[in-house]
């Protein structure tokens, strides 16, 4: 940069940095950072307001559940220390004045008077049991006398009546009438005992119902004393003014952001006016510049093209060679592989056959219970299976390079199908391979090359599934009198009407870069061809595609096999 340049252009920097300084001092001022400790702080009040409101339901309704079977109460305590020490540990730091300690007190009084009430309840519970009982065998008595004596009839029914009236009495045991019931109890009980005069057993009886009633009036009172005390502690009015109090902290709050907000709104559109001026000059500066340029760039761009198009061609063809060739050279290590793992896998296979031959011998000298000899025995048959396994796999590597024989031979197209598929199980590992493999009779033909073919389609097909877990159906047949089918259906996305055309065409494919070369359906169709078939296509977008391969069973003279460097996989 020279001199004249730096001292045009570190003003103009300078005064960048100002103006951006500014806007981003102006947004900072309007960005609402603890608004959200505070409206938790005020969802948490609201909650321990509604928490206090039930908490006084639950209280009239343990004070008056006399049931046999009493509904359960929910315990508040758990929750409203849960709000309180969510306060205290979060949302309390951006709410200012709440002041959780008086809040903590008061909930800390009502907790104990709940508790208290609880206990009270339990004894005016087993007071009201007792009272019950004790009325209970006054009237059993009350019977008793009527049928000892009939001149105590009178006496009799009038201490049944009042033992009726007294339970009725009981059981409007409503908590916020307990003075009322005292009061509507204390004639019936001297009633009571001045019906059981005359005989001394209802006499009895009658002073245990009345200390029975008593005792359960005196306990239901100090019950309502300590419900009446609980429903003054009413400390929602507290959480109502400390969320006010919030409230209006937050909306404060709220209305200076909204004047910050103002000025930023007002400074941007400053700052877009300059901003667009500056922007109107620079696309002045630059029109003419740009036609200057256009037509150089068109000139280019015409040359270019032509280069470009050349280029990508021959990076294409650079890749679809190398792959053949890369293909071409695994196939032959392959064989190699396969042919010198025969040898080893021989010596190892008769070894433990011979070891298995001798097993009886050894179990006839060390007897037939001998533990070792049965574990050697499993051993030895668990080896010669995977060994078995192996030489299968050996086998169908070799029918699938088929390096180590003729190009054209008779070939069984099911064995070819089988060795593909084996081979491919890699890319088929996340598909179900149904089979339906005909009674065909064998081919003149490459075997090398018709695997190929299979291998290009099954892996296509593989590659074509979109579903979590797809079918390929793979079925031969015979097709006329000289003629054998391939088939070859999957159930993936389908081809599309415009792209079916060009699915043969070298270098075409819908895949993704690095994924394919555009060869193998290309390779697969003149391998058909040159042994004298056809692979006819039918397709679904949505439902799946179906290749069907036919080939002659003996090919025409003019038929020739395709060279193995064309051998590439899509």
């Amino acid at each position: 940069m020279t001199p004249r340049t730096a001292r045009r252009t570190i003003p103009v920097a300078l005064a960048a940095l100002v103006l951006l300084g500014l806007l981003a001092f102006l947004f900072a001022k309007t960005q609402s950072a603890g608004y959200k400790d505070q409206v938790s702080a005020l969802a948490l009040l609201r909650e321990l307001r509604d928490t206090d409101a039930r908490w006084d339901i639950d209280a009239l309704r343990l004070a008056n559940d006399f049931s046999a079977v009493p509904a359960p109460v929910a315990d508040r305590s758990s929750v409203v220390s849960r709000i309180l020490q969510a306060l205290e540990n979060g949302p309390a730091r951006a709410a200012g004045g709440l002041q959780l300690p008086a809040i903590r007190a008061a909930v800390t009084e009502k907790q104990a008077a709940f508790a208290k009430l609880r206990e009270t309840h339990a004894r005016s519970t087993v007071a009201l049991d007792a009272a019950r009982e004790s009325l209970l065998a006054l009237s059993t008595q009350a019977a008793s006398l009527r049928a000892r004596d009939a001149h105590a009839i009178e006496h009799s029914t009038a201490m049944t009546n009042q033992v009726e009236l007294l339970r009725a009495s009981l059981r409007s045991t409503d908590i916020e009438y307990q003075s009322e019931l005292q009061r509507a109890i204390e004639p019936k009980l001297q009633l009571l005992g001045a019906a059981a005069q005359g005989d001394p057993q209802a006499l009895e009886a009658g002073r245990r119902a009345d200390t029975a009633v008593r005792a359960f009036i005196a306990v239901r009172a100090e019950e309502a004393a300590t419900w009446r005390k609980l429903s003054l502690l009413t400390i929602g009015a507290r959480f109502d003014l400390a969320a006010r109090d919030l409230s209006r902290t937050l909306e404060s709050s709220l209305e200076e952001k909204d004047r910050w907000r103002v000025y930023l709104v007002a400074y941007a559109a400053a700052l877009l006016l300059g901003v667009g001026y500056l922007g109107a000059r620079v696309v002045a500066t630059q029109a003419a510049l740009r036609e200057a340029n256009e037509e150089l760039e068109r000139r280019v761009a015409a040359r270019t093209a032509d280069l470009e198009r050349a280029l990508r061609q021959l990076k294409e063809s650079e890749a679809a060679l190398v792959q053949s060739e890369k293909m071409s050279s695994l196939g032959q290590l392959v064989a190699g592989v396969a042919h010198e793992i025969n040898t080893p896998l021989a010596y190892v296979k008769n070894s433990v056959a011979v070891v298995r031959e001798r097993l009886p011998a050894m179990r006839a000298v060390l007897g037939a219970k001998d533990e070792n000899l049965e574990d050697l025995e499993a051993l030895t048959k668990d080896g010669l299976h995977g060994i078995e396994q192996i030489a299968e796999l050996v086998a169908n590597l070799k029918n699938f390079s088929r390096l180590d024989r003729s190009k054209v031979a008779s070939f069984n197209v099911n064995e070819g199908v089988r060795a593909t598929l084996l081979i491919a199980r890699s890319t088929l590992r996340k598909v179900d391979v149904e089979q339906d493999l005909g009674e065909i009779p064998s081919i003149t033909c490459s075997p090398s090359q018709v695997n190929q073919v299979l291998l290009n389609l099954l892996t296509n097909a593989a590659q074509a599934i979109d579903k979590p877990r797809g079918i390929i159906r793979l079925a031969t047949r015979r097709e006329g009198a000289d003629r054998i089918a391939i088939e070859v259906a999957d159930n993936g996305r389908g081809i599309a009407p415009d792209v079916l055309p060009r699915i043969f065409d070298p270098f075409f494919t819908t895949k993704d870069v690095g994924k394919g070369t555009g060869l193998g359906l290309t390779i697969a169709y003149k391998i058909v061809s040159q042994h004298g078939g056809r692979i006819d296509v039918r397709t679904e977008v949505g439902v799946g595609s179906t290749f069907t391969v036919v080939l002659p069973i003996n090919p025409p003279a003019e038929a020739a096999p395709v060279d193995e460097h064309e051998k590439v996989i899509a």
